[in-house]
């Protein structure tokens, strides 16, 4: 399965991660500017599902995204599966004025250190790729650095693991990491049927003013989306859209 593949993988480039320097900025504060600005706006190269996306230059592009009204930048540091990398966060995190989110398959605390290091103020773990131990100890340290922390679930099954850790922010992906395929339908029927102290985040497949108002009315308050901006010739207008709705 595509997790396991990824599972492994992250194990070799965790030991060849070095952790160098001192953070010179301080964390912004995720999701402080909602309602007016809901959109997560992601600068994706590439994906495993679509392969090349588009080539950009990632500051130009992050810098479109704030100026069209974006609450936070998602930066994919994934190289392998993404084309992304710390460089390009930590530049973008220099260029910005707006919360980062550090988009990886996180299994260690090595890539939340390089993360914090990398100018993030968030970083996403996905409940799928990680045990209970795990998930809970990545967590806890990077809250321990005032990092906020994105926890990413598929299945409702996966709520009832992380729905007693305090979580502020919980991601409901439409896309099943095990086959790559995206569900609305199924995304839109968890996030019906979970509730807590929590911002809920819609994440993947989301193109339209329709996709965005299907998931505000299950309680969606920010979405997280990439393609769409990427693929986008205005991407500035667009995220303009999606805040009004």
């Amino acid at each position: 399965m595509f997790l396991e593949e990824v599972y492994l993988k992250k194990i070799e480039e965790v030991k060849g991660l070095k952790v160098e320097g001192v953070r010179n900025k301080r964390i912004i504060p995720f999701g402080i500017n909602l309602p007016e600005k809901r959109v997560i706006a992601e600068v994706k190269q590439a994906s495993p599902s679509l392969g090349l996306i588009k080539n950009v230059d990632v500051c130009l592009q992050a810098k479109r995204y704030e100026k069209g009204g974006a609450a936070a930048i998602s930066v994919l540091t994934d190289k392998y599966y993404f084309n992304g990398s710390f460089e390009f966060l930590n530049r973008i995190s220099k260029e910005v004025s707006l919360p980062i989110l550090c988009k990886d398959f996180i299994i260690d605390k090595k890539q939340v250190d390089m993360a914090y290091m990398n100018g993030a103020d968030v970083i996403l773990l996905i409940v799928s790729l990680l045990d209970d131990k795990s998930l809970f100890n990545l967590y806890e340290y990077a809250k321990s650095l005032g990092l906020e922390v994105l926890v990413e679930i598929h299945e409702f099954e996966e709520f009832k693991r992380v729905e007693n850790m305090g979580i502020k922010f919980l991601g409901v992906n439409s896309r099943n990491l095990k086959t790559l395929k995206i569900d609305k339908s199924y995304a839109l029927n968890v996030l019906k049927n979970i509730d807590g102290e929590f911002v809920k985040v819609a994440e993947s497949g989301i193109e339209t003013i329709d996709d965005v108002m299907m998931f505000r009315n299950v309680g969606a308050e920010m979405f997280l989306i990439g393609t769409t901006l990427m693929k986008s010739e205005s991407p500035e207008e667009l995220i303009r859209k999606f805040n009004q709705v």
